[in-house]
């Protein structure tokens, strides 16, 4: 069986939790929007597709046993699309020690999804923080942003990925000693996990990655191997393995790396990922939803709701869909949470 097991349609946390295959060879018809429906996100499975019972919660899907486990049902969010709200998400993050070209150079990105795919149909974009009751954003299927990126606004290149959005942000905290060899890295065709990466790294003209940075990226996020049936700790301990046998270490602070890792058999990798900076009291929690999703910050108040937070957006995509993961587990740098 292939890694990537099935072409779906939906997004990852908040719609993006997912490994995604936007390619590189690029034109629409390419990404088979007609065919397949949009054909983008490739989920990652376990090896089988089963259908969940699931209710409908305030316009979005999700696991019937999601309302015991987060019965407040409340996010406050926002889409960065006003300039008052990305001021104060852009001090959030420079408190956090986070450094002003590296921000710069994310809302850059910010503005120019926006400017581009901010009137599609599938979106209603807040330019605020607003709370709603939700568990997660549901940001819909893929075809009409889909279509909009690479018909309407005839981009021939993939869009900027959470986990790219994430290492921008963060990686002057992150250290690889001893990086992968170019050859394992997993994203040269599209069949591989990071090969959407590679595509928006390489020919997006808004990244200006180098080679040494290239490294450092595909060494923390390619696939680790595990057990086929482990459990959430062996999970962690083989990526804990693998980070520290590639030389990856990260620096404490107000700011954190938070991934969240999905199973497919014998593999594991970071399906979505954030960055999450301390303010206060408070959490936000900054991420790109998804190639073609809009960015998003969201405020939370705890770690446990950030946790609930990421749980909730796999199960509301697993519920659009009938599917079921493997195991996944939440970290922060290199701490399960």
């Amino acid at each position: 069986m292939k890694k990537l097991l099935f072409t779906m349609l939906a997004a990852v946390i908040s719609g993006a939790v997912f490994f995604t295959s936007c390619a590189s060879e690029g034109t629409a018809d390419k990404y088979g929007l007609e065919e397949t429906n949009g054909g983008k996100t490739e989920m990652l499975l376990s090896g089988t597709v089963e259908k969940k019972e699931t209710e409908q919660y305030e316009g979005n899907p999700v696991n019937a046993d999601t309302e015991k486990r987060y019965p407040d049902g409340t996010l406050t969010y926002s889409n960065l699309t006003g300039e008052t709200v990305r001021n104060e998400v852009k001090e959030i993050l420079s408190a956090a020690g986070i450094s002003e070209s590296r921000i710069e150079k994310v809302f850059e990105w910010i503005k120019d999804f926006n400017s581009c795919m901010g009137s599609c149909e599938n979106f209603d974009l807040k330019d605020d923080f607003v709370s709603v009751s939700a568990y997660a954003i549901d940001y819909g299927d893929y075809y009409p942003m889909s279509t909009m990126w690479f018909k309407t606004n005839r981009r021939d290149y993939g869009d900027i990925l959470c986990r790219l959005a994430a290492y921008e942000l963060l990686k002057d905290f992150i250290s690889v000693s001893n990086p992968l060899d170019k050859s394992e890295w997993e994203c040269y065709s599209d069949t591989q996990w990071l090969y959407s990466d590679y595509d928006a790294i390489c020919n997006n003209p808004l990244v200006d990655f180098g080679q040494n940075e290239m490294e450092k990226y595909f060494s923390l996020y390619s696939p680790i191997e595990i057990k086929t049936e482990c459990s959430e700790q062996e999970m962690n301990e083989s990526i804990i393995k693998a980070w520290e046998k590639r030389g990856i270490s990260f620096e404490k602070g107000k700011c954190s790396l938070i991934t969240i890792w999905l199973q497919d058999g014998g593999l594991t990798a970071a399906g979505h990922a954030a960055v999450l900076a301390e303010n206060g009291s408070e959490f936000l929690l900054f991420e790109k939803t998804n190639p073609q999703s809009p960015y998003q910050a969201t405020k939370f108040s705890d770690m446990e709701q950030v946790k609930k937070y990421m749980f909730d957006s796999v199960d509301l995509d697993n519920a659009r869909y009938g599917l079921e993961t493997g195991a996944y587990i939440v970290m922060k740098n290199d701490k399960i949470i």
